[in-house]
């Protein structure tokens, strides 16, 4: 298998590629010690070291711009709130104004209208 090992935190810039060995993993006792048998192990997957490193640092990179963007994201919408609860005071207050508008142009009507049936009861 063939791995990617970038030098830059987010994966991007200088890569190379790392090609794991494929190697029998198992040890025979009878040829090798059990330290050799490990050190053979180990080395079969020695190239990984530096992909694995590379991958957390980049999973750290993210979790951290992720971070800044969930804060960012909590004040946008707490402004949001406070903007919205601004904007529905003012149409009450528009709506409440509106109210009062109508309600004096019936009361306007209804004495038109009485000064009109009493002027026409005087003719």
């Amino acid at each position: 298998q063939e791995f990617a090992v970038c030098s830059s935190p987010t994966g991007y810039g200088d890569c190379e590629v790392v090609k794991l060995e494929s190697g029998f993993v198992g040890c025979n006792y009878k040829d090798m010690t059990g330290e050799q048998c490990f050190a053979h192990a180990k080395s079969l997957v020695a190239p990984l070291h530096g992909y694995f490193s590379n991958q957390d640092k980049k999973y750290e990179a993210l979790r951290f711009e992720c971070a800044k963007f969930t804060a960012a994201t909590k004040a946008k919408v707490a402004e949001c709130a406070y903007l919205q609860e601004a904007v529905n005071a003012k149409v009450m207050e528009a709506n409440e104004r509106a109210e009062e508008f109508n309600q004096d142009a019936e009361n306007t009507e209804a004495n038109c209208k009485t000064a009109c049936s009493e002027y026409q009861e005087c003719r």
